[in-house]
């Protein structure tokens, strides 16, 4: 029967991927596992490999077309089958139908100055921009002919530190040419495009940047400060301190939107416990020695919490598993997904592979290399896509417990605390035990109370008798 393919999710950020170009033809027989297409994210270039097997019967999206994540791009069947009812739109998918005139756009005018005093060159073929360098310059209001001769990316692609770099040339040249002609007020380009939209005359604004240049914070300030409020709130101002409007965009955009979705479609309910991780960090320095000696990388107590999760979910496999919409799939195979931080541009999540049959110097290396080709963007799609559960640790911030939003389609997520000495009661006596709070938001869709309250306390038990990690 004649399936109809669509592009995976890759990750919490991911919102559309590039096609670079296809392995097969129309035409082609495809195996369960080999490589569809090369497609590019805002981060790596990847390949993306097929999940059935079949003849490929008709490719939907062009290269150097952007479609959404699952977005439908192939169909594939038997030979001689019919497909017109798998057609979305005809022969296109929507999400890419009109994507390839700004994934590449052809620049026939010969180099000139413009009147910002920059220079572009002429362009003898496609522009190819990057996902993100793309998203940065519509907002900027940057053309892309702009750009041309400029990419310092692979082969030439604009980048994004390509498009930063254009914006800071055309705020002095909007300077400089402002002040040789003496005329209007000094303010960038991005300060004028704001007020132009606003309807807003910039003449009377009084400017905070370098020489009194107006910026476009001035304008959004003005815009604000004219703009009726309906409802009176009061507000208290210390100081000369003032507000500063951040739009949400690229990754930082797509990680709320993702985070809303998942607010919204799962049922979240998280059960909150302490761990006396005495045992626990006595296996850690007794195993550190060997494992730095044999791996090169030290033992934290994350790895030995990631092994603990691998051998809970064995024994409660509904924790170990997608939902998607009235079916649940329980995996065999631990993935353990890691939220890494990227700072303002949002977090990723990328995943350590089998966890249940790897050992703690294995998984440690694993983090801390998915860690830090995470911070590098140098992770590939295997890296960033297939987590059956996630842990997001933010002991290192000194947080005892919190909510984590689960990462759908995952049923569950973990979060740890930070370790501390704290005063407790052993057999009737005091005692000073590292602690450890554990945080579990799953999704009551799939799990009622009790059995994700009974994987929590087994997670417990496992952490402070560690020895049963070699049961």
């Amino acid at each position: 029967m004649a399936k109809l393919l669509k592009m995976p999710a890759l990750g919490q950020t991911v919102e559309e991927v590039r096609i670079l170009q296809w392995y097969k033809n129309e035409g082609d027989s495809l195996a369960k596992g080999e490589r569809i297409a090369e497609i590019e994210t805002d981060k790596v270039n990847i390949d993306w490999e097929s999940p059935e097997e079949g003849i490929v019967r008709r490719i939907l999206a062009p290269v150097d077309s952007f479609v959404k994540v699952e977005a439908p791009v192939l169909i594939i069947g038997t030979a001689d089958e019919p497909i017109d009812d798998l057609i979305p739109g005809g022969s296109v998918a929507p999400e890419a139908s009109a994507a390839p005139a700004s994934a590449s756009e052809k620049v026939a005018a010969p180099a000139a100055t413009s009147a910002n005093g920059i220079t572009s060159a002429k362009a003898e073929g496609p522009v190819f921009v990057s996902p993100r360098a793309r998203r940065i310059a519509d907002e900027l209001g940057l053309s892309v002919a702009d750009l041309a001769g400029r990419g310092s990316g692979p082969g030439g692609r604009i980048v994004e530190r390509d498009v930063t770099a254009l914006q800071a040339e055309m705020e002095v040249g909007a300077a400089a040419a402002a002040d040789a002609a003496g005329r209007g007020p000094k303010a960038s380009p991005l300060a004028r495009a704001v007020a132009s939209g606003a309807g807003l005359d910039i003449a009377g604004l009084s400017g905070s940047g370098l020489g009194g240049r107006i910026t476009a914070d001035d304008v959004r300030g003005s815009v604000a400060s004219s703009t009726p409020t309906p409802i009176a709130v009061p507000v208290t101002t210390t100081g000369t301190g003032g507000s500063r409007t951040i739009t949400l965009s690229g990754m930082r955009k797509r990680v709320a939107d993702n985070i809303a979705k998942s607010i919204r479609t799962a049922a979240h309910v998280t059960l909150n416990l302490q761990v006396d991780m005495t045992e626990a960090m006595h296996l850690r320095k007794q195993l550190l020695p060997a494992i730095e000696k044999k791996t090169g990388v030290r033992v934290s107590p994350t790895d030995i919490i990631v092994k603990a999760v691998s051998v809970a979910l064995a024994e409660f496999p509904i924790m170990n598993a997608h939902i998607d919409g009235d079916t649940i799939t329980l995996f065999d195979d631990v993935h353990v997904g890691l939220a890494v931080s990227l700072g303002d541009d949002g977090l990723i999540v990328p995943v350590i592979k089998n966890v249940q049959s790897k050992g703690l110097g294995d998984i440690a290396k694993d983090r801390q290399d998915l860690a830090t080709r995470a911070r590098a963007n140098k992770l590939g799609g295997a890296d960033i896509s297939g987590g059956t559960f996630t842990v997001s640790s933010l002991g290192n911030y000194g947080i005892q417990s919190f909510n984590p939003i689960i990462n759908p389609p995952q049923v569950a997520i973990l979060g740890v605390g930070a370790i501390t000495d704290t005063v407790v009661a052993k057999e009737g006596v005091p005692a000073i035990r590292p602690m450890m709070g554990l945080s579990l938001s799953f999704d009551h869709r799939a799990i009622d109370g009790a059995p994700a309250a009974a994987f929590l306390a087994r997670l417990r038990e496992i952490l402070e008798t560690p020895a049963l990690l070699l049961v």
